[in-house]
């Protein structure tokens, strides 16, 4: 069970300076960032984030990614971590093919990064759930009033002639990246 983190170990001002998104997962407009009240949970949900495989297809079609860049700015006297991820959405992979999830975060600035990957390996069908806590947790500079987290999202199904498929959950309609933060004063 995650610590809990008392109000006033939680900067009281959280703000994003800037958002910028880069790939072939998350084209203009077809993702969203939010973060909760409480300013420990990061919400990054996507609309077309489809990999597939099978006949039609084409290379570029097997594989897709999402760079986030998220400039935050937040009270003096704080360092920010990613605490734990959750990567959910549905996958529909035939016997003899493979997919695979990775995500990566790290901080500008800050040597590290934390790598977390699911093998989907077929025969599969159904929803998935990446989720990961760093063992090894890499903190923003302290310092500062603002970080720049980096946030890395791949999925990739191996070439086949079968229709394969990572894909939006058939439920929520989106692909979505749960992001826990952690905090700390200096």
């Amino acid at each position: 069970m995650p610590a809990v983190i008392e109000p006033r170990d939680v900067p009281q001002s959280v703000r994003f300076l800037g958002v910028s998104l880069l790939g072939s997962g998350c084209p203009a407009g077809t993702a969203d960032v939010q973060i909760d009240a409480t300013k420990t949970l990061l919400e990054v949900t996507f609309s077309e984030y489809i990999i597939q495989t099978g006949p039609g297809t084409r290379a570029s079609d097997w594989r897709r990614n999402c760079k986030l860049t998220i400039n935050m700015a937040f009270d003096q006297g704080f360092q920010v971590s990613t605490f734990a991820t959750d990567m959910s959405g549905f996958a529909q992979i035939p016997a003899g093919s493979r997919g695979l999830c990775t995500n990566t975060f790290d901080f500008t600035g800050v040597r590290g990064q934390a790598v977390y990957t699911l093998p989907l390996p077929g025969p599969r069908e159904g929803p998935f759930k990446l989720s990961s806590s760093p063992d090894i947790v890499s903190w923003s500079p302290c310092g500062g009033i603002s970080a720049i987290m980096n946030m890395n999202t791949q999925c990739n199904i191996s070439p086949t002639q079968a229709q394969a498929l990572i894909a939006v959950d058939r439920i929520s309609g989106k692909i979505t990246v749960l992001v826990r933060l952690n905090w700390r004063r200096c």
